[in-house]
């Protein structure tokens, strides 16, 4: 009788577990040192988001590399598994693919203002299969899923992509720290290199442009969060 032939093994299977698990952190550390110590600037921004952006997709890619293992071990048996498992899992699976696409898009964020079928809000939490929607009626659980099927927009005005002007004032934050926190907010177009100056009555000018689709309330209200209090013109002047 033939045996089935082995193309791995169960010890090859943890070691490739390893090694993606250390990849990952290592980039995750990267993300953080650069977060933490690196000087801010647009190419660290740059490099920052797409590492986040990378991590995301980098789940589902070690993921299919390790079931690609895992049948290398015993491909009748195991792939019947799996297959099994996929019937059973697999509106839980879709939802979780379809999360991945959501999260790559550049404008689902935190904070971000969004319109979902009949529910409008600001995004607080994206979790695996699904996000927290801060609306006036609470907060509200939407998987991935429905926000596929039903689709979605993001909470948009005329003057977007227009350069536009917000003065801040902070009593506890230097210019550097308030700059520090511009960078960690993803609605800002960077292709539009926002700048900071000193205004009158100790406040801080910003001009910047803002991502296709973001809003300046969305930016107020980020800033707002973090103790710092904006106004649309220099309230010094007459």
């Amino acid at each position: 009788m033939k045996t089935i032939p082995q193309f791995n093994t169960w010890q090859g299977l943890f070691s490739l577990v390893i090694l993606l698990l250390a990849l990952y952190w290592l980039f995750k550390l990267i993300s953080y040192a650069l977060e933490q110590f690196a000087k801010r600037n647009i190419a660290n921004k740059r490099t920052i988001l797409a590492i986040k952006k990378g991590l995301i997709l980098f789940k589902p890619v070690a993921l299919f590399l390790i079931l690609l293992n895992f049948i290398s071990i015993n491909y009748i048996t195991h792939t019947i598994l799996l297959v099994i498992i996929g019937v059973f899992g697999y509106k839980h699976i879709k939802n979780y693919l379809n999360g991945i696409f959501l999260k790559i898009n550049p404008l689902i964020n935190q904070g971000a203002v969004i319109n979902i079928d009949i529910y409008k809000g600001e995004i607080k939490t994206l979790l695996p299969f699904g996000l927290i929607l801060n609306t006036e009626a609470g907060e509200r659980f939407i998987n991935y899923s429905n926000i596929e099927h039903n689709g979605f927009a993001i909470a948009s005005n005329d003057t977007r992509l227009l350069r536009q002007t917000l003065y801040l004032k902070s009593e506890d934050k230097t210019r550097e720290q308030v700059l520090d926190i511009l960078f960690d907010n993803p609605i800002l177009n960077y292709e539009e290199n926002p700048t900071l100056k000193k205004a009158e009555d100790n406040q801080l000018k910003l001009q910047y442009t803002l991502e296709s689709g973001a809003t300046t309330e969305a930016l107020i209200a980020f800033l707002e969060d973090k103790n710092i209090t904006t106004n649309l013109t220099n309230n010094t002047k007459s």
